[in-house]
């Protein structure tokens, strides 16, 4: 299959449905807690994806949520990851590597069709502050249906009460 920038797109924001439910609680393990679930586009139930979820314990603004998609021919495709803020050996405020803020990583057709399925380059997001904001509009981006979001992320829907104060 050729990537395209609408392919890549159209895998991120199909309609999914959780498959394999994650557990309640985020399971700790070497120094950071994890959840990871399945699922598969609502529409075409060939199209399968997995999503992990990880946060350090040591420094919680380091997290990394990240769709993956299980191609028909058994390549695991990471095809978008929200990341928060982490270590880099390069200067903070190079805006060009944005690895100190918040960042979202994105494939590329050019990654992709070049057989690089993980590292892709990242931008520096306004979209969220914390781990939570992040779970959040992650969820949504990648179009995982809200009845699922509500099932199995329910402090979602309490997050900060007035978050949409000021807006019309």
């Amino acid at each position: 299959m050729m990537f395209t920038i609408s392919r890549i797109d159209e895998l991120i924001m199909c309609d999914k449905q959780i498959t394999d439910a994650p557990t309640r609680d985020f399971r700790e393990e070497y120094r950071h807690r994890r959840k990871d679930f399945r699922l598969q586009a609502a529409n075409d139930p060939k199209l399968s994806f997995s999503v992990f979820m990880r946060q350090s314990l040591e420094f919680v603004e380091d997290f990394s949520l990240g769709l993956v998609y299980q191609s028909e021919d058994g390549k695991r495709i990471t095809l978008v990851r929200y990341n928060g803020q982490h270590h880099q050996s390069n200067d903070p405020y190079d805006l060009e590597k944005p690895h100190f803020q918040y960042h979202i990583h994105r494939a590329t057709p050019e990654n992709l069709n070049n057989g690089r399925y993980e590292k892709h380059p990242a931008t520096a997001t306004p979209l969220y502050a914390s781990f939570e904001e992040a779970i959040e509009k992650f969820l949504t981006a990648i179009g995982v249906r809200q009845p699922d979001i509500s099932r199995y992320f329910p402090e979602i829907n309490s997050l900060p009460l007035f978050r949409n104060l000021g807006t019309s």
